[in-house]
């Protein structure tokens, strides 16, 4: 009787040896159904057995297991295989069970109360009730969807002419180019806009209820429940002051902002009913997401435009500041796509190393705001592009107040400009008597458009200019976690001017700087004062100046240990 023989050190056994006659396979072969637990287990512990390099041996010994057991001799594959598949299947049983228990244990109570509902359907004498399970089919649907917050639209049928009753009717149309005709025919027509800007032609501008309740990004491309729970967990917080945008980026990496930018989007009425196509939003989220380089900018990358993106969507979002500062959706829509633009393509130089090197961007911008200006001429290049063009259904007019608000929007962010932006603000505050908000409506109450453009593009500016700085305004660890990237990117940048023999930029040097000190001095002179005035304008984000005072103190505690240690040093060398 021959034995199988081994091959190579990945299959256990060869192909079946070639058996004389059909009669000696049957003979000897044996039925799946002879197999029980004690085999498998038996044969499988002489597989694994440890210091038996003969294979021969090992093979003749599994051979007189299953002769010990009346189970025949085998001299095939086919019952190694059969002992594996077996083995293999109890895993995989196993895993799924393991799996399950821990999915459950992950579910959200949305998803815990979907799944009670589903079991619910399930019952015998319930499906009978077929009203009832139109119920629990709308209820897991309402869910589902997350519309827990949307208006009962049975309350708003009598109103026809508005806004919401026209846009019911827009949304049950079905031919796609009759509801693009219709939607601008219809709502320029509309009498109830209320005091909302006009262009020349007449035409009434985006001007929609900006839709904080609505989150439609779906997550099902993430396969790890543990991965959904984390991401959910985190984006409940999305227009909080104490947002982590590096608790989601350790889970979804450069999909973060991506993630992050989809979900705020998508807030807008012109996204949710295609004017902004979600395709081209989608396409333009990823591209320029995708173009900032994490590897030679450590901190002026996608993580820091997300989370300028985040902090403004707080602003605009805590403060109601859509209604307080008479704002359109547009307005909004362009400020947030600025957030997310404002440093796109960033080179992870600042502006004076540009000058003094004479790179091409400032020869081109004439010194002038040199990294805002390439920003926004790269972010308007990739916008105006057919696959990119989220603004190729907007009107001429349209599109003009979307470009000036961006512009004003990332030039803002150029510390050049800081006292320029913090003074304008400031001036608003005194003239109208702005106190922890009171008085903050009086700014935008001039009928003049020009006039009140101004004043909004002003507190705008202030916004985006305090988000992008903010970093020393979040909790503590996350403002720690900023510090330590923007030093990093400092430092490298210092080793280079060091390099090129160019005067090293402030803060720059390793070996000089002290990291706690600069950070007394960046809060106590620009970060505090700039976000203490706007949560003076805008007191429902008063935590960014709660944590900017708690960071403070953490920074003076750590120079003085600093201290300490520097003199203990001073003092071992003598």
């Amino acid at each position: 009787m021959k034995s199988v023989k081994f091959t190579n050190e990945k299959d256990l056994f060869n192909q079946e040896t070639k058996i004389k006659s059909e009669q000696f396979k049957q003979k000897f072969s044996i039925t799946k159904d002879k197999l029980n637990e004690e085999d498998i287990e038996q044969i499988l512990n002489l597989m694994k057995m440890e210091g038996q390099d003969d294979k021969k041996y090992v093979s003749k010994k599994i051979l007189q297991e299953l002769d010990k057991n009346n189970l025949g001799y085998v001299n095939t594959t086919d019952f190694i295989e059969e002992v594996l598949s077996r083995r293999i299947k109890k895993n995989e049983d196993e895993l799924s069970e393991f799996y399950k228990k821990i999915y459950e244990q992950l579910q959200t109570k949305s998803e815990d109360i979907i799944s009670r509902l589903k079991r619910l359907e399930n019952v015998e004498w319930l499906k009978q009730n077929k009203k009832f399970s139109e119920n629990i089919e709308k209820i897991i649907r309402i869910i589902t969807e997350r519309r827990l917050y949307d208006i009962d639209s049975k309350l708003i049928k009598e109103k026809k002419e508005d806004e919401v009753g026209f846009l019911l009717k827009y949304s049950q149309m079905e031919d796609s180019n009759q509801k693009e005709k219709d939607y601008l025919t219809i709502r320029r027509k509309s009498k109830k806009y209320g005091n909302l800007p006009i262009n020349e032609n007449n035409e009434i501008l985006k001007q929609q209820t900006f839709n904080t309740k609505r989150s439609s990004t779906n997550l099902s491309n993430l396969i790890s429940p543990s991965i959904i729970a984390r991401v959910y967990e985190q984006m409940q917080k999305i227009n909080q002051c104490d947002f982590n945008i590096f608790e989601l980026d350790e889970v979804l990496g450069k999909k973060t902002s991506i993630y992050m930018a989809t979900e705020i989007l998508n807030h807008f009425s012109f996204v949710q009913n295609g004017e902004v196509p979600q395709k081209i939003l989608k396409n333009f989220i990823n591209e320029i997401v995708e173009h900032y380089d994490r590897i030679n900018a450590i901190y002026h990358n996608d993580i820091h435009a997300g989370d300028v993106m985040q902090t403004s969507f707080v602003v605009f979002t805590q403060g109601n500041l859509q209604e307080k500062m008479k704002l359109g959706e547009l307005d909004l829509f362009a400020m947030l796509v600025a957030a997310l633009c404002h440093d796109y393509k960033h080179p992870g130089t600042n502006n004076l190393f540009q000058i003094n090197t004479r790179s091409k961007f400032a020869m081109r911008y004439n010194d002038i705001s040199v990294l805002e200006n390439y920003h926004l001429a790269q972010s308007f290049k990739v916008i105006l592009r057919d696959e990119f063009n989220i603004l190729k259904n907007f009107t001429p007019e349209e599109y003009r107040i979307f470009r000036r608000r961006m512009i004003e929007g990332i030039l803002a962010t150029d510390m050049a400009n800081h006292q320029k932006v913090l003074s304008s603000a400031k001036a608003k505050a005194d003239l109208y008597g702005i106190v922890k908000g009171n008085n903050f409506e009086k700014c935008f109450e001039d009928e003049n458009v020009a006039k009140l453009f101004e004043a909004q593009q002003c507190i705008l500016d202030m916004i985006i200019h305090t988000a992008d700085i903010s970093n020393a305004g979040k909790p503590p660890l996350i403002s720690e976690a900023w510090t330590k990237r923007v030093y990093d990117e400092f430092f490298i940048q210092g080793d280079m001017e060091k390099k090129l023999g160019l005067p090293v930029s402030n803060f720059c040097d390793r070996e000089t700087t002290n990291v706690n000190k600069a950070m007394i001095g960046f809060i106590q002179f620009v970060v505090g004062p700039t976000i203490d005035l706007l949560t003076n304008l805008v007191p429902e984000v008063n935590a960014y100046s709660e944590y900017c005072r708690s960071n403070l103190r953490k920074h003076k505690i750590w120079a003085k240990n600093d201290d300490r240690k520097e003199l203990k040093k001073k003092l071992s060398q003598k």
